[in-house]
């Protein structure tokens, strides 16, 4: 099985001290050593990038991303056909683009099922959200 994932779970990995947090950190560790496959848009750096310099710092957030790049995921890429159907998500969802531009690069990649923890996602005819503790605990 393959997953989407949103860009709130490598920043949750690196801002949240919970439960939360330590069970993004624990993704990102069967990602690393190749225990799932997941894929998600080149979107997901800019977003990590831009929430983490504001908690981080800019040092760190750029070492966090060159991170994030060098995971085993499946990169897709931002083009023209996602924009045009990120347009139709945005009109027939109430998505804000950078969500539907998620929908439209899970379409793209032929995934239905997203790792989030934005309820955003919930309810979307041919998406599926696991919340990533959801989905670690289900790997134990």
């Amino acid at each position: 099985m393959t997953l989407y994932v949103d860009s709130n779970i490598f920043i949750f990995a690196a801002t949240d001290k919970g439960a939360l947090g330590r069970d993004c950190r624990a993704f990102i560790g069967l990602l690393s050593e190749k225990k799932v496959n997941c894929a998600a848009s080149y979107l997901v750096v800019d977003e990590v990038m831009w929430v983490l310099r504001k908690n981080v710092g800019k040092g760190n957030a750029v070492r966090i991303a060159k991170a994030l790049l060098s995971l085993p995921v499946k990169w897709v890429e931002v083009d023209r056909a996602v924009m045009i159907r990120m347009l139709e998500v945005c009109e027939s969802t109430a998505l804000d683009p950078r969500d539907a531009i998620h929908v439209s690069s899970m379409r793209k990649a032929g995934l239905s099922r997203i790792l989030s923890e934005d309820r955003d996602f919930d309810g979307l005819e041919g998406v599926e959200r696991m919340s990533v503790s959801e989905f670690v605990h289900r790997q134990a």
